[in-house]
């Protein structure tokens, strides 16, 4: 088989115009900024899922540990299908057993997945007649899938199962053969990989797109946003398959589901995520996304559960991180800047306001358009807020707007500077390097942009202001910052500038 032809490279925007010290800044952050949104609160929604117990089981059976006596009477159970020796209710009841401790399983169970006959046992049921048995193998394959990678590689000889099933007529098989395939593609990008060559894309791809089953679509999607997941090497596959088109088709279909919308904004989110700019023109040619920005404003208004919010709003950041044009492209959209304000001024969820954040410093980096129409809907007392209250990874994300504002839009005296520069000077004094040099380029842009020297006298009026850019001539291990300080402190607070005063 070829290759596929290489991806293209990061897509990176232009963060700051040209600064007194004669230097373009690039805004190299995106690749870092969506590692670090991929962590806790993104395994809620996405990652590996459990299949947990039915509600009218006994929460007290999976308490206690599993021993190698539990091991014999599962084997025991599990050996029925082969040897026919006891009844199928007891086949039935050691699978359920089995699935229900795989939850959390104990040391000795580990040992029986990794080390045992465990799989080859739960396999030989895939060509039993009875589904219920089948659906509770499946049940098995998707916990142990669920666990860590020793335990999940076990499973990947089993995806020729799986993927046969995906095209079942009975629908709780297939819906399960499709979680235990998106446990998987969780996995990594071995597991992956191993399930591209094993062909799942098309069936995945087709399932998402025919499926009329509200839960069959929720996990398929499921399922196709991890295999979406980087890296892999067959990412444009999944755009000649048409995926976006078939996933904007099912958007409509079910945008009266929330959770249904919700899956199918992680599969946008995951696409535009590592898209080329001819692929993202293609996901806003679906028409898909301006259907998720009137769904996450009823979520909003409502002030609902703001789980479905966080894949809108990433596939909006991770689409005006595009080109200008496509940045514009998203501005232009009825509800788009409202619900960036919205998100970052009224909702509860920090998790939320830092997706907003950040896609707000996707747009403001774009046109002075994009920026007038951000300011315009109010948004800098937010801004101003955010740097004064909350803790620094927020203060980070605001910081970067705000500096987009001043100097893309140009509308530096448009800005709160009496409350900004007292921030912006601790950010000088933080141990942080990025930080440390938004603190100096603020300080840079109001002296330069604010008339009357009104920037110096900011500056002088903050106790400790001067000294803290004094001190980092002698501290930084930038030789940008170290330069551009010392550009600023010879000109507006030399021996020749205190003589002009």
């Amino acid at each position: 088989m070829s290759n596929p032809p290489p991806q293209p490279p990061p897509r990176f925007k232009e963060l700051y115009k040209q600064q007194p010290a004669g230097r373009d800044v690039r805004h190299r952050r995106l690749v870092h900024e969506a590692q670090l949104r991929r962590l806790q609160r993104e395994q809620v929604f996405m990652d590996k899922r459990l299949r947990y117990r039915l509600p009218q089981e006994s929460e007290t059976e999976s308490e206690y540990e599993f021993t190698a006596s539990d091991t014999t009477l599962i084997i025991r159970g599990l050996r029925v299908c082969i040897g026919n020796v006891v009844s199928i209710s007891s086949t039935e009841d050691a699978l359920k057993s089995l699935s229900i401790k795989l939850e959390q399983p104990s040391e000795e169970l580990r040992r029986f997945v990794s080390e045992g006959n465990c799989l080859d046992l739960l396999t030989k049921f895939f060509s039993t007649a009875d589904a219920d048995e089948k659906l509770l193998s499946l049940w098995c394959l998707t916990n142990i899938a669920a666990n860590e990678g020793r335990l999940a590689e076990k499973v990947l000889p089993s995806a020729p199962y799986l993927l046969s099933l995906l095209s079942s007529d009975n629908a709780e098989l297939q819906n399960q053969a499709a979680w235990a395939l998106g446990n998987l593609a969780a996995e990594g990008e071995k597991a992956r990989e191993t399930l591209h060559a094993n062909g799942v894309l098309q069936p995945l791809v087709d399932l998402v797109g025919s499926t009329a089953d509200e839960a069959i679509l929720q996990t398929a999607c499921f399922a196709v946003s991890n295999m979406a997941r980087k890296p892999n090497t067959y990412f444009n596959e999944l755009f000649a398959l048409k995926l976006p088109q078939l996933v904007a088709k099912q958007l409509e279909t079910f945008k009266e589901s929330q959770e249904c919308v919700t899956e199918l904004a992680w599969v946008f989110a995951y696409l535009a995520a590592s898209s080329s700019e001819e692929q993202i023109d293609e996901i806003l040619g679906t028409g898909a996304i301006g259907v998720l920005v009137q769904s996450a404003l009823a979520v909003v208004k409502d002030e609902a559960s703001a789980a479905p919010l966080i894949p809108v709003i990433r596939t909006l950041g991770n689409i005006a991180a595009g080109t200008d044009a496509q940045t514009s492209t998203l501005v232009a959209m009825s509800g788009f800047v409202g619900l960036l304000v919205r998100c970052i001024e009224s909702t509860s969820s920090r998790a939320v306001e830092k997706e907003a954040l950040w896609a707000l410093s996707c747009v403001t980096a774009s046109r002075k358009a994009d920026v007038d129409a951000v300011v315009d809907a109010g948004v800098v007392p937010d801004l101003a807020r955010i740097i004064e209250k909350q803790n620094y990874d927020l203060k980070k994300e605001a910081a970067f707007s705000l500096l987009n504002i001043a100097i893309i839009g140009g509308r530096v005296a448009d800005l709160p500077n009496e409350r900004l520069v007292p921030e912006f000077v601790e950010f000088a004094k933080s141990q942080d390097g990025e930080l440390v040099r938004m603190g100096v380029q603020y300080i840079a842009i109001i002296f330069e942009r604010l008339p009357e020297e009104k920037g110096p006298e900011l500056l002088r009026s903050i106790p400790g202001g001067i000294d803290a850019l004094e001190n980092l001539i002698a501290v930084t291990e930038d030789d940008d910052t170290r330069s551009l300080v010392s550009v600023l402190i010879d000109q507006y607070y030399g021996e020749d500038a205190m003589a002009e005063d």
